[in-house]
């Protein structure tokens, strides 16, 4: 029976002590070998994939927020390589999962999914096939990688779930009335502690409008005032995709 074939992996992680640590744990497996990217080469991730070619990229999501055409450039020009994003919170610590957990009701629709810049989400929606937090078990981190590069998704069930809404699948919202794009983005600046007036006319919207939105987005949240919904979001530092639309 032949061997079977080494996992290339490259990793760019902008730490380099949890780099070589990330090094070291996948190069003691024994069907991979692992190159760490120098700190000076992080800024062209182009260039390092085009050069080492790996099977798998382990990629600091801090990277994919400042490039944010960087997972598609590469699922377009080496789609050979699969992407595997270190993520900076664990998933219990998840906006998402939050959300859709309080009081059992709150969903998101797939418009207001599409705005929603969450770390596992977006790198989901832009072709990686997983997501492991920072801090995860060296040997969970190599399992993680044997799977991407298996081509299976690592990420929660609900996860998965939520990426296939984006991507026009049925929504999992278990809300009759999910939160909406525009909720979403009302949720976004009242964490930035501006009052209903100051929404109004950063969105364009009538004031009562604003109302409307945060006394439905109170009931869908369980949320006993205006400011319980501020603080859920500024909690979770919910993000925004720039530049998208929203419905009013």
């Amino acid at each position: 029976m032949s061997a079977p074939a080494t996992i290339r992996v490259l990793v760019a992680v902008q730490d380099p002590i949890t780099a070589l640590g990330l090094q070291a744990a996948l190069n003691a497996a024994p069907d991979m070998s692992c190159a760490a990217s120098a700190p000076e080469r992080l800024a062209d991730v182009r260039s390092l994939v085009a050069e080492v070619s790996p099977d798998v990229l382990l990629l600091d999501v801090a990277l994919r927020r400042a490039d944010p055409e960087l997972l598609p450039d590469l699922a377009a020009t080496d789609p050979g390589t699969k992407v595997l994003v270190y993520v900076d919170h664990s998933p219990e610590e998840c906006v998402l999962r939050h959300m859709l957990e309080v009081g059992g009701r709150a969903g998101l629709s797939p418009e207001a999914l599409t705005r929603l810049d969450d770390c596992c989400l977006t790198s989901l929606r832009h072709a990686a096939l997983g997501c492991v937090a920072k801090g995860t078990r060296p040997e969970s981190v190599v399992g993680a990688v044997r799977a991407v590069a298996a081509g299976d998704v690592v990420a929660a069930p609900w996860l998965a779930s939520l990426a296939n809404a984006v991507q026009g699948h049925p929504s999992t919202a278990r809300d009759a009335s999910p939160i909406s794009a525009r909720e979403l983005e009302v949720m976004t600046l009242l964490a930035k502690g501006l009052s209903n007036k100051e929404i109004a006319a950063r969105l364009g919207l009538r004031e009562q409008t604003v109302k409307n939105h945060v006394t439905r987005m109170m009931h869908k949240l369980g949320a006993e005032n205006r400011t319980e919904v501020g603080l859920l979001a500024a909690r979770h530092k919910l993000r925004l995709v720039e530049g998208e639309g929203a419905d009013r």
